[in-house]
């Protein structure tokens, strides 16, 4: 049985909502560990905040992004603007390897985002 390969799209554009899956994981796992050396309430407020930010974007990212939701594309592409947000935040401090790494993830999610466009936009025949 062939597939029709406009149909399906490419493999990465079968599989980009993984990127986010991975940009989520990463904010759990700083959100994690950050957590219990908070000492200060701003801190800790950070760290809830990255916790709360990578389960809800995993959930976005497996139960609508994946399924093809327009809804979901939108709200994965708040990616790139807290990436950019974290990245100025970054620059305005003086930490130039946190900018470094926050402008590789820029250009991820971005090529993320674009991938996963076409199944996400195709309109239905």
């Amino acid at each position: 049985m062939a597939t029709d390969k406009a149909a399906t799209g490419s493999w990465f554009e079968r599989y980009s909502w993984t990127l986010f899956v991975f940009f989520s994981a990463i904010l759990l796992l700083f959100g994690t560990t950050d957590l219990p050396g908070a000492t200060t309430s701003t801190t800790r407020e950070n760290a809830i905040n990255e916790l709360f930010i990578g389960c809800l974007s995993v959930v976005i990212a497996v139960t609508g992004l994946r399924r093809r939701h327009r809804w979901a594309w939108y709200a994965m592409a708040l990616w790139p603007v807290y990436i950019a947000a974290q990245a100025l935040r970054a620059a305005s401090s003086g930490k130039t390897d946190e900018m470094r790494s926050a402008v590789f993830l820029l250009a991820v999610a971005l090529a993320g985002l674009a991938l996963a466009y076409r199944p996400t936009f195709r309109s239905a025949k």
